[in-house]
């Protein structure tokens, strides 16, 4: 991200807080959340747990939940055990008023993490032991994270209370990038090990600086990067950002998002398109 970039996401997420809490104030706290096994409370306290981790990583005090981490090779389920173990606890702390008790968590982390981020350097490593113990993401990178929770966790909780909710193509187009760069190398599938295939990622209605990403998996890894002058992939993707998100967070499909017109396909092998998804996993 460039300056002006950082400073439009941040604004973004200083925006879109509040405007989630607006909904979750008016949502059934026992609701189940459209597409989710997850009530409209426990959506919350992930959220509210987001901003206090990423707050807690940002102030250097994120040790402290790699006691909330298990054992576990596969980065799907380490996070879904993470998650799990925090929402409970605050169920457990807040019985009866877990929605309220998040929502506080949520506005009060927002306005946190935007002040313990402001000082720091964009490539700062901050440590994150729910991705891994020994993992750090950049201060960019969890900021993107962050608009992304809120962005998606508000579209689920506006399907689950018929409300509208915008994902605004100038904020993805400055996030799913930051995102597919730093955290798809941790989520690859026992498919995406298994892989020996190449990508070029073009992003559709993104300004002309914003660089094209080339995806190689070979022996197991991933490398993601620029491309190299007349490098050959085996398939191009022309990409809508929005859509990236809402297909990488499974809240979309990859042939819905064909049938749309938001995803394009074409070069040496255009059917490998279909299995891009299967080779990393869903946050």
């Amino acid at each position: 991200m460039d300056q002006s970039e950082r400073a439009a996401v941040r604004q973004a997420l200083a925006e879109t807080g509040p405007r989630l809490v607006q909904l979750l104030r008016r949502s059934d706290p026992d609701a189940l959340v459209a597409g989710s096994q997850w009530r409209v409370a426990e959506v919350a306290a992930h959220l509210g747990h987001v901003f206090t981790g990423f707050t807690e990583a940002a102030i250097g005090n994120s040790a402290q939940y790699a006691r909330y981490v298990p054992d576990e090779q596969d980065f799907h389920i380490r996070l879904a055990a993470v998650n799990a173990s925090l929402v409970q606890e605050l169920a457990d702390s807040a019985p009866g008023g877990q929605l309220g008790a998040a929502i506080t968590m949520i506005e009060e982390g927002v306005v946190a993490f935007l002040a313990a981020t402001a000082p720091l350097a964009p490539d700062a490593a901050l440590y994150t032991p729910w991705y891994g113990l020994g993992v750090t993401r950049t201060t960019d990178t969890l900021t993107a994270l962050a608009l992304c929770e809120l962005l998606v966790h508000g579209l689920d909780i506006a399907r689950t209370v018929a409300a509208p909710w915008t994902i605004r193509h100038a904020e993805a187009t400055v996030v799913a990038p930051e995102l597919f760069a730093r955290m798809l190398p941790l989520m690859l599938t026992d498919a995406g090990r298994a892989a020996t295939v190449s990508y070029r990622i073009s992003w559709r209605g993104a300004p002309r600086s914003t660089p094209d990403l080339v995806v190689r998996f070979a022996e197991g890894t991933v490398a993601i990067g620029p491309p190299a002058p007349a490098e050959r992939v085996d398939c191009r993707l022309w990409v809508d950002p929005v859509a990236f998100l809402l297909v990488g967070y499974g809240r979309s499909t990859t042939r819905r998002e064909v049938l749309t017109g938001n995803l394009l396909a074409w070069g040496r092998r255009p059917w490998v398109a279909t299995r891009f998804p299967s080779l990393f996993c869903r946050p």
